[in-house]
């Protein structure tokens, strides 16, 4: 027992006098050292790119000497920046559309601020009129007729409404889907991004315009004629393409909706309240929320509608004023959607409409556009949203050789409305009321 305690005794007195000395490392082996699991990495310039060639990088964790350091010091915590959608001011947002075919819904335009491009002529592809397919004939408009129309005066792409982002909006009276349709509703949305104004104008549909590849018909037939005769880009494009020849307008996106997704549009936003500010006469609900329809007038008021109202208040034209007044009431019931989009405070729910809503409204603009359209949308002045509607001003009535009654355009006047579309009168002022506008109900028809 006596010789393991001295032995025990002179191994530590060893252990202390190593370890005095500095010489631990003789018995205990070396020290470990414990180095980062992952490298440093280079800091490059502010800007982000890689560091000139022949420049020193200096690394997390080393000396200017490039000596690795005792300790590393920690990592800084990300700074948080919050996103933030801005509408740029000068020079202008111009939008350009993707290749896809305009039938097609749902593609994404690319966005860029560039300089109002330079007038160009519109190129038009003629293509070989084609037998329309079974099951369209009874819907054929008439065929095209020479004779009786004036020549649009104003060349393609004459400069005007350069530096706003021009959309078109149809109204589709297509039932079927996939077959041939007319535009009951033609209207040209120009967005001032810059001056945050709106310029509303409506085309008639009986106006009697001459239409690339086909001639002089009505315009809501160039979408008819478009798909039937396999117009390269489409009935939408054959739209276009008329209203760039006849009225030198561009045409940067579109937006084609039909009866059931405007009603979808109009109930996703809980309805619309509407001031009529003229009586109007046609069947419409008995009540709200009714699908019933009576024959009765709206006198001047304050009105809630849901998704079917509204559609009938837009597309009421017997009685009260024609498609003139009808175009005068759906200028006035798009601000009401704004007003109410801006109520409910759409921008966060528009991705959930989107999803909803896209299988029924066929258009050129993505989910990234149609945010900015709203932003811009509810942040413009009601005052500002300027409205012209091509009406009897600047139109005559005529009598096609086959009997067909229509409207011949004064290219002049239509014009000169176009070129002072920012001058004309707020749309919720509508200074052009229909001549019997008055709280009196007509015999019903």
């Amino acid at each position: 027992m006596r010789y393991p305690l001295r032995l025990l005794g002179l191994l530590s007195f060893i252990v202390v006098l190593a370890a005095c000395s500095g010489r631990a490392g003789l018995l205990l082996g070396p020290r470990i050292k414990v180095t980062p699991a992952i490298a440093p990495i280079a800091v490059g310039s502010a800007t982000g790119l890689p560091p000139k060639a022949g420049s020193q990088t200096k690394a997390v964790g080393q000396t200017p000497s490039g000596a690795a350091s005792e300790s590393v010091p920690p990592t800084p915590r990300p700074v948080r920046t919050p996103i933030r959608v801005r509408v740029p001011a000068a020079p202008p947002v111009i939008l350009t559309p993707t290749p896809s075919a305009p039938g097609q819904a749902g593609a994404a335009p690319t966005q860029e601020v560039v300089e109002a491009p330079a007038a160009t002529p519109v190129v038009i592809l003629p293509t070989p009129a084609a037998e329309p397919s079974a099951g369209v004939a009874t819907q054929e408009p008439a065929q095209p007729e020479t004779g009786g129309a004036p020549t649009p005066t104003l060349p393609p792409g004459a400069g005007r409404l350069d530096t706003t982002m021009n959309i078109l909006v149809v109204g589709s009276d297509e039932r079927t889907a996939g077959q041939p349709w007319r535009s009951d509703v033609i209207m040209l949305v120009a967005v001032d991004f810059a001056r945050r104004e709106l310029g509303l104008i409506s085309f008639p549909r009986d106006m009697w315009v001459t239409i690339p590849t086909v001639g002089e018909n009505r315009i809501n037939t160039a979408t008819f004629f478009g798909d039937v005769n396999s117009y390269p880009t489409g009935g939408i494009g054959l739209l276009r393409d008329t209203l760039a020849q006849d009225f030198g307008l561009r045409v940067d996106h579109y937006v084609k909706v039909d009866f059931e997704s405007f009603k979808d549009v109009v109930d996703a936003l809980g309805g619309v309240d509407m001031t009529i500010d003229c009586a109007v006469t046609g069947n419409f609900p008995k009540e709200p929320g009714s699908r019933e329809l009576v024959w009765q007038t709206l006198q001047p008021g304050k009105y809630h509608m849901d998704g079917f109202f509204a559609l009938r208040y837009a597309r009421e034209r017997k009685a009260s004023g024609g498609d003139i007044d009808r175009a005068r009431r759906q200028q006035r019931l798009l601000i009401g959607m704004r007003n109410r989009a801006r109520e409910v405070n759409i921008i966060p729910r528009i991705p959930a409409l989107y999803d909803a809503l896209k299988q029924s409204i066929a258009t050129d603009l993505g989910l990234t556009d149609l945010i900015a359209l709203a932003r811009i949308g509810v942040q413009v002045d009601p005052r500002k949203a300027h409205g012209f509607i091509i009406d009897y001003r600047h139109l005559n009535s005529w009598t096609t050789p086959q009997g067909a009654m229509v409207l011949l355009p004064d290219y002049d006047k239509i014009n000169e409305g176009i070129n002072s579309l920012f001058d004309q009168p707020s749309v919720l002022e509508s200074p052009n009321k229909p001549a019997n506008c008055k709280a009196t109900t007509p015999t019903p028809p």
